[in-house]
């Protein structure tokens, strides 16, 4: 969304056909070919937001896609992308195996009830 300023400190996006008539006029003045046009400046900056790895939700919210299957032209299902995925998840993975131990642990129903347990927690936690 591209906001215009319509008097001071108030703003308001840009209809399709107002930015349709910049990217035109922007367009004749740099003597650019007839394909530069808005659907593919929006096309160019879809591809950037797949290429810098989002997930399908967050490219259609940035889109604005209602619907995966609209938004499916831009995300293309590579090896490269499932590899990225696939690195994301054990990162995740690593960083709350520790989280996930403590977690599963039965609770305590007393703060100071089983020192040694929690001994055992904090150093645990220190890494010893």
């Amino acid at each position: 969304m591209i906001l215009r300023e319509v008097r001071k400190s108030v703003t308001k996006p840009y209809s399709f056909s107002g930015m349709q008539k910049i990217v035109h006029t922007m367009r004749d003045k740099l003597e650019l070919p007839s394909s530069f046009t808005l659907d593919a400046c929006r096309h160019g900056g879809m591809t950037e937001l797949e290429e810098a790895e989002l997930t399908d939700g967050q490219g259609r919210a940035l889109s604005a896609h209602k619907t995966a299957t609209a938004y499916a032209g831009y995300a293309k299902r590579t090896m490269e992308r499932a590899l990225s995925a696939t690195r994301k998840r054990h990162a995740h993975r690593l960083a709350n195996a520790a989280g996930t131990e403590f977690r599963n642990e039965e609770r305590n129903r007393f703060r100071n009830e089983d020192s040694k347990r929690n001994d055992t927690t904090i150093k645990t936690m220190k890494g010893q």
